[in-house]
């Protein structure tokens, strides 16, 4: 059992969004679980799920929705009163060893074949045993890579994250709300 009073949680952007807009569809559920945690825990952010904020709200400024963007500024400037992660020199290994561990669990053939590919986004990956696409995008295989690299719990609403979790040893814990 995991003692809340000294953990750490790194939130994903759809949690980070589920919270901070109470017209995300997940507001509700994500608002609960993050009330319910003690005070004692810390609630982190990875510059990458910032990264993924304000890239939504530069999409709404170049579509002309200017109509969600105080909603959009709203969420932004909410997301940065968290305590913020960094990409690291250490991240850096940790996503390079994971998104290998991935793609060999995923597709041994196409890497014992040696054949010089376009690996392109992890989403698109399909497994050579099942068919089925892997469906994690790369900004989450970050989030994932500095949770690893912290020790601390990765929090998504993301059921593909569990698949990522498979191939960690245990490394990657995470929580799907």
């Amino acid at each position: 059992m995991i003692n809340l009073g000294a953990t750490d949680f790194l939130v994903d952007t759809g949690v980070l969004s589920g919270l901070l807009d109470d017209t995300n569809r997940h507001h509700d559920r994500v608002k609960v679980w993050f009330d319910g945690l003690p005070d004692t825990c810390r609630k982190l952010v990875s510059v990458v799920a910032i990264a993924e904020l304000r890239f939504g709200r530069e999409l709404a400024l170049v579509s002309s929705s200017l109509s969600s963007l105080p909603r959009l500024d709203q969420v932004v400037s909410l997301a940065g009163q968290f305590d913020m992660l960094e990409i690291t020199h250490p991240t850096t290994l940790e996503y390079a060893q994971l998104k290998a561990k991935l793609a060999q669990s995923m597709m041994p053939k196409k890497i014992a074949n040696r054949k010089k590919a376009n690996w392109g986004n992890p989403e698109i990956w399909k497994s050579e045993f099942t068919g089925v696409a892997l469906q994690i995008q790369e900004n989450d295989l970050w989030q994932c890579a500095q949770a690893i690299e912290r020790e601390i719990i990765f929090v998504t609403i993301d059921k593909g994250v569990s698949s990522v979790a498979e191939v960690t040893d245990g490394q990657l814990r995470h929580l799907v709300i």
